[in-house]
């Protein structure tokens, strides 16, 4: 299993926070988070900032996490009807996963929600795997090449 680290600062401040709904926050991808109040040359440091908790994935993660706040979780999920700040992860086993943004303790010890795109519920067909990397010569990302590029997150439509 792998871990996914989330960063204190961040978590501390997900009230503040501006929504990270594409790569590189912007369609511009400029990389640049203009809203940004919190962190400063000053307090990136070990001392105040580091990874706070994280939580177990199946495959590696290349793509960028994506964070939207207030989300309410729908029917189905653990725990449907309750808001959460949470955090997007998208592994190379083809899995997508919801986290809490703000903790990893009690119920938060779980992902909010995760679906495999490896199911027919999904559109794959029976017996659908990643892509072993040795199928196409790819000694950069391995075992297996699943989701790769970071996702979009349309809030307006909650998709």
């Amino acid at each position: 299993m792998l871990f996914c680290g989330v960063l204190s600062l961040f978590v501390r401040s997900v009230a503040a926070q501006t929504n990270v709904v594409t790569q590189h926050y912007d369609n511009a991808r400029t990389g640049a988070n203009t809203n940004e109040t919190i962190l400063t040359p000053s307090n990136v440091n070990t001392a105040g900032f580091g990874k706070l908790f994280s939580q177990l994935v199946d495959g590696y993660i290349y793509a960028q996490p994506l964070y939207l706040a207030g989300v309410t979780m729908g029917a189905g999920t653990s725990q449907a009807g309750t808001a959460h700040n949470v955090v997007f992860i998208v592994t190379e086993h083809d899995s997508v996963y919801a986290f809490d943004a703000d903790s990893n303790g009690g119920a938060n010890g779980f992902p909010l929600w995760k679906v495999t795109l490896l199911d027919a519920a999904h559109g794959a067909a029976s017996g659908a795997t990643t892509v072993p990397s040795g199928d196409i010569s790819s000694g950069d990302i391995v075992p297996e090449i699943g989701i790769t590029g970071t996702p979009v997150i349309e809030p307006a439509i909650n998709t």
